[in-house]
């Protein structure tokens, strides 16, 4: 399934080589990888090196890098290895998956970094 990319988003220095993480999250704070949904600021669009520009989408639809296997409309988390996972209870959700996808490969999903909420059992009733 293909989705038409729309997001909004806005450049920072790299604070560190970046080059191989497009597609996973980034901190606002460094501009380096993030580990949490706290932290994350938004998705990678490009492959910088240290002090080049990153391109970062925070709010939108968006690739991912999957950490995991997810299923289609499964909520998501950042893991400490800056990818997205499936959330549980106790987690910031930074989104949403809009298809099934393979640990390792990417996805496409709906995301707002603005201000994750923090997920309570209640969070994921339909």
């Amino acid at each position: 399934m293909a989705f038409k990319l729309e997001y909004l988003g806005h450049t920072l220095e790299a604070g560190a080589d970046l080059s191989s993480l497009q597609y996973s999250a980034v901190s606002l704070d460094d501009g380096a990888r993030s580990i949490n949904g706290a932290e994350a600021g938004g998705i990678l669009q490009n492959k910088p090196k240290s002090n080049e520009f990153a391109d970062i989408a925070y709010v939108g639809i968006m690739k991912f890098r999957a950490g995991g296997t997810i299923l289609k409309d499964s909520w998501l988390r950042v893991d400490s290895n800056s990818t997205m996972i499936v959330a549980g209870s106790g987690y910031h959700l930074v989104g949403k998956s809009l298809m099934a996808v393979s640990s390792g490969s990417i996805g496409t999903g709906k995301f707002n970094f603005v201000n994750p909420p923090y997920a309570s059992e209640s969070s994921f009733v339909a």
